[in-house]
């Protein structure tokens, strides 16, 4: 136990969308000993805090408290003890319906150094999303936000006659169960029968619906469209502008669920997530960096260094660091790269790659290696791969060269279960090398297939042909931006 309290910082986590958490928020995300989260959209907040931190949920599911306020209040104070940076994250903002003002006030009083970050909050993100802008020159002048929502798990007792301005917005709150009843309520008090009003549903994420209505029936729309909690009720004339501002909606993937195996978390899956996909990341491997020995001897002799994967670049920086050495001692060696991928890490270290072939596999690669250095056999070149990889570049190269394929980095199997929320039937994946096919569908039940599966070249696609597919779209470049062309394609 500390000798003194650490700090608690209460930070909003924003609505749903990973991206609009606050730079705040993540710094101190990444910072905290201690994480007391509520239930989230994504489990990638989790996935931000540092290797040891202490994990606790206290969230709140289908009308269940895991923990009351009282002992939440009571967990954050104790915690405090132990750890120097404890962070209470929670939805949306803190202090917009979160009852972070209680859970403040309580630390205070026994004098715990308090923070409080703010969140984007829902009850504008979520509009926004839905192509409802909270306020608009000429239409609605303020907005009201309301829960709809009792310490008892009832309907709010609301002052309908408090929000009878049809220049104001109004947005309520957790009130999904309640949309009839403050349709009906709002209309006693005066507000016409044909307001527009819409109930959004997931706002800001991939898997956001909306319903679009009056207050004279939005409740029957509703229930013919089954939303699901977490919603939000709007009610004023800004809702008749959701189809020309409804650019959330609108993106070339919205809505498609799709799934990605991954190793590491990659630009491939955030460009899908822009585009408005409901990604489902599955990791099926651990990437590791191999010590390798005589490592500044090995490099420092060759004339051209080649990189097969932004790992294998990855791998030879980790090494030279290892071997306390700098960019000098490869000042006389010259680069290639497989592909525009592996070409953008090694920009990352200031270096330019003298050979991007055309054809972005190992075969692609050897053929223009091979015509770059013509007929010189006493040319050294050094290849970092992974111990598993293809063939097809030493091949290319071991009769014109003297050649060393290094093995730097090992691609270990990942043992995570796959989520449940998966099933039997995969609509859509994507894969990105055959080793992430074959563990995979490892993972999957006995009996599942793909309907589509989407590959970056032809390993991966031979590697699919073996398993229960359905379709098979293979991207006609290696890399993720024609992955994604062909992916938009199919829609």
């Amino acid at each position: 136990m500390r000798e003194n309290t650490g700090k608690v910082v209460l930070v909003g986590a924003g609505p749903g969308d990973t991206g609009l958490l606050t730079l705040k928020g993540e710094k101190y995300i990444q910072q905290a000993d201690c994480l007391v989260y509520d239930r989230l959209s994504s489990p990638e907040f989790l996935s931000m805090a540092k290797a040891g931190c202490e994990l606790i949920y206290v969230g709140k599911e289908n009308h269940k408290h895991v923990m009351k306020q009282d002992a939440i209040n009571e967990l954050l104070y104790e915690k405090s003890k132990y750890h120097e940076l404890v962070v209470r994250l929670k939805g949306g903002d803190p202090y917009v319906f979160g009852r972070g003002g209680e859970e403040a006030l309580y630390l205070v009083d026994r004098n715990v150094e308090v923070e409080v970050v703010p969140g984007v909050s829902s009850s504008v993100a979520a509009l926004a999303a839905a192509g409802i802008p909270i306020t608009h020159r000429g239409i609605a002048k303020g907005f009201q936000v309301i829960t709809a929502h009792s310490r008892k798990d009832e309907e709010a007792d609301i002052d309908y006659s408090l929000l009878t301005d049809e220049t104001i917005t109004c947005v309520f709150l957790m009130g999904l169960a309640h949309v009839k009843s403050i349709a009906a309520g709002l209309m006693k008090a005066g507000r016409r029968a044909d307001t527009p009003a819409a109930v959004i549903s997931n706002g800001t994420l991939a898997a956001q619906r909306k319903c679009i209505g009056t207050l004279a029936d939005i409740g029957e729309k509703i229930e013919e469209a089954k939303l699901t909690s977490p919603a939000i009720i709007v009610v004023g004339d800004v809702v008749s502008l959701n189809d020309r501002l409804d650019f959330f909606e609108k993106r070339p993937l919205f809505g498609r669920k799709i799934i990605v195996p991954y190793i590491k978390t990659n630009e491939l899956i955030a460009k899908l997530q822009q585009l408005g996909a409901d990604v489902t990341p599955v990791k099926t491997g651990i990437i590791k960096p191999v010590i390798i020995p005589e490592f500044a001897d090995k490099v420092r002799s060759a004339d051209w260094i080649v990189f097969t994967s932004k790992n294998g670049v990855r791998s030879f920086f980790y090494n030279l660091d290892l071997a306390g050495a700098d960019i000098r001692l490869i000042a006389s060696a010259r680069f290639a790269v497989v592909g525009k991928a592996t070409e953008k890490e090694l920009a990352k270290h200031h270096i330019k790659a003298d050979i991007i072939p055309a054809e972005q596999t190992g075969k692609g690669l050897a053929g223009e290696l091979s015509s770059y250095m013509g007929d010189n056999d006493e040319i050294k070149v050094c290849i970092f791969s992974a111990k598993e990889a293809s063939p097809d570049l030493e091949a290319g190269l071991k009769e014109i060269c003297e050649l060393e394929k290094i093995d730097a980095y090992v691609n270990e199997q990942a043992y995570e279960s796959i989520p449940e929320s998966i099933g039997n039937m995969v609509s859509e994946a994507v894969f990105t090398s055959a080793s992430n096919v074959e563990r995979f569908f490892h993972m999957l039940p006995e009996n599942a297939y793909v309907e589509t599966a989407y590959s970056i070249g032809e390993k991966t696609t031979a590697a699919l042909e073996q398993h229960n597919v359905r379709e098979i779209l293979q991207a006609d470049d290696s890399s993720y931006e024609v992955l994604v062309d062909t992916i938009c394609y199919k829609a």
